[in-house]
């Protein structure tokens, strides 16, 4: 009989125990999962950032924060970010998101806040144009060549100005150009075609142009105008030369003269005879040097125009009746 006691003495002492355990255990908080932690981590950053004035940080850690949870704080929070940071076409776009998904506000605190967004969201729009895209359902869209994602019947912010909206499906394109003036909503309507195919070039009728090209200048050419160049060179120095030739000849022929005596080459004398011989030669090196360099002027003139004209340009061209070369000089 004690035996039996004792054993129910111990069974309940174990229940017991048992219920306090289990009690504890329920009673103990669950350790948060991993996406909370990173959640609680960025949210956290976040808030540094903007204490510290690091707006486009916390603006970034707040978009990490959506990615994990699409809360209103979160939508709400980027918006006015972007407002701050003077991006109005962002704000527009987060802070309608916000208002859309933003619960009554409940407290003095909540209304507050709402008001706050609802402000910020009336002042982006007034610095930001509305463009609505009517395209067919499933095409992609671009505007200004970057990807746009526009809900039905929905209207997306923009800068004001000249926006190009492009949108594809299925092989067919089609684009147009709207400007957007400041606090206004625009249309764009797309629609798509698909490109013409091109005929083949043997199905063409007619004539039809198969090459075009320009030959580089032959050889013969490259001879000519380095030849001309020469001789431009040397008729341009041989005037030069006789130029100072006809120099020497005119200082020869007065050291000629001043030895004839104070007769001044009046009477006749073999040093007067000198100097008028260098007299001779002065003046027709003076001629010939002249002519040597309007020679030279033209050879050279000559070379240049004849290098900078057109080489023959030839074309074949494929008619009914047969080939045909044309050349263009």
């Amino acid at each position: 009989m004690m035996r039996f006691l004792r054993s129910k003495t111990a069974l309940q002492a174990g229940v017991a125990l048992s219920l306090l355990l289990a009690g504890r255990a329920q009673a103990a908080p669950e350790a948060p999962s991993a996406a909370a932690q990173a959640r609680a981590q960025l949210i956290a950053q976040a808030n540094t950032a903007f204490r510290e004035g690091r707006y486009a940080d916390s603006r970034e850690a707040w978009l990490a924060v959506w990615k994990l949870e699409r809360s209103q704080v979160a939508a709400c929070n980027i918006g006015a970010l972007s407002y701050r940071m003077g991006d109005p076409v962002m704000a527009v776009r987060w802070l309608s998101l916000c208002k859309e998904i933003m619960r009554a506000p409940r407290t003095p605190d909540e209304r507050a806040l709402y008001a706050s967004r609802l402000a910020d969201l009336a002042s982006a729009r007034q610095l930001v144009g509305e463009l609505r895209v009517v395209a067919p359902a499933g095409a992609s869209l671009t505007i200004d060549g970057e990807p746009a994602e526009i809900a039905a019947g929905g209207a997306v912010p923009v800068l004001p100005g000249r926006h190009l909206i492009r949108a594809e499906l299925g092989g067919a394109a089609g684009e147009v150009e709207v400007d957007v003036p400041r606090g206004e909503t625009r249309e764009a309507k797309l629609t798509l075609r698909k490109p013409e195919p091109k005929a083949p070039a043997h199905a063409q009728t007619g004539s039809a142009r198969v090459a075009r090209r320009e030959p580089p200048a032959p050889p013969a050419s490259r001879v000519v105008v380095l030849a001309g160049g020469i001789g431009a060179g040397v008729f341009v120095a041989a005037g030069a030369g006789l130029f100072a030739w006809a120099q020497v000849e005119r200082q020869a022929g007065i050291k000629a003269a001043e030895s004839a005596g104070p007769n001044g080459c009046y009477l006749a004398s073999p040093a007067c005879d000198r100097a008028n011989a260098h007299w001779d030669t002065m003046e027709a090196a003076r001629v010939f040097g002249a002519a040597s360099l309007i020679l030279g002027g033209v050879v050279a003139a000559g070379t240049l125009g004849y290098a900078l004209w057109p080489r023959q340009r030839a074309e074949v061209v494929v008619s009914a009746g047969g080939v045909a070369v044309r050349g263009v000089w």
